[in-house]
């Protein structure tokens, strides 16, 4: 698939993007659900969160697209079989406000393109949550103005986590973030919400090991210790919830190409 031209409409803006040739960048943001929990090469179960496989899919759909960011989780060397473009913006443990105080050096750095941000599910001050990602949105968007170059922010209503742990702080979450992005007006950049707390996050399809598993089951680890199907803890999803938000992102970048390229 060869894309052309790219227009985003604001309301009170309009925002062009040339793709003929140039790639599309596209920056990874957020703590350890995006980095995956990889901190060194070889992975551990293939430890790169849900950024290998969308970028697999991405360009076996034909889109012309370079992952960008200063971190390197996942990081394999250019001759391995299984590289693929690792580059993000992803902190593990860190909270909204310092993920976003490292974005806005690497906003000026990597002029990505488009963001895919998955931030808010480290600490316990729910209610202050929603004004810090409005205060990230803020900083995207006066650097959109600042530098005149246009930005689509994909930003997720995040994953719930076990399925044992209160789920209604996080849903609170989602539902403030997405009342105050729909009450923005007149900014450059444009935001796509998208559903990771319906769509996506931790599966719990299968059943937890038995008490008795030796090692213990105490909710996974990050070390290793795996059992197939199962969390890597509770806050993590597995192979088959990155996957299904591979699925959720890359059905709403699809969306957004067709929605803006002219034939």
């Amino acid at each position: 698939m060869k894309i052309n031209l790219i227009i985003v409409l604001t309301f009170y803006s309009i925002a062009v993007y040339s793709h003929n040739d140039d790639t599309i960048k596209i920056m990874p943001v957020g703590n350890s659900i995006t980095a995956g929990e990889h901190y060194h090469f070889p992975a551990v179960e293939e430890r790169t969160g849900y950024r290998k496989l969308l970028y697999e899919m991405l360009v076996n759909a034909g889109y012309n697209i370079d992952f960008v960011g200063s971190q390197n989780h996942g990081i394999r060397p250019k001759d391995c079989d299984n590289w693929y473009d690792w580059n993000n913006e992803a902190y593990p443990g860190w909270k909204i406000k310092d993920i976003a105080a490292k974005l806005k050096i690497a906003l000026v750095e990597y002029q990505p393109d488009i963001l895919l941000i998955h931030v808010g599910t480290n600490g316990t001050t729910w209610d202050e949550k929603p004004n810090q990602v409005k205060d990230m949105l803020n900083m995207i968007n006066q650097f959109s103005i600042d530098n005149n170059h246009s930005i689509t922010v994909f930003l997720c209503l995040i994953i719930n986590q076990f399925i044992e742990l209160d789920a209604a702080p996080t849903t609170k979450f989602n539902k403030d973030v997405e009342k105050m992005v729909k009450a923005r007006e007149g900014d450059k950049i444009h935001i796509v919400l998208v559903d990771m707390e319906n769509g996506a996050g931790i599966d719990y399809s299968d059943n937890l090991p038995a008490p008795d598993t030796n090692p213990p089951y105490e909710g996974g680890d990050m070390i290793g210790r795996r059992y197939p199907g199962v969390a890597l803890d509770k806050y993590h999803p597995n192979e088959k919830g990155n996957a299904k938000m591979d699925v959720k992102f890359f059905i709403e970048i699809e969306k957004y190409f067709k929605n803006t390229t002219q034939p």
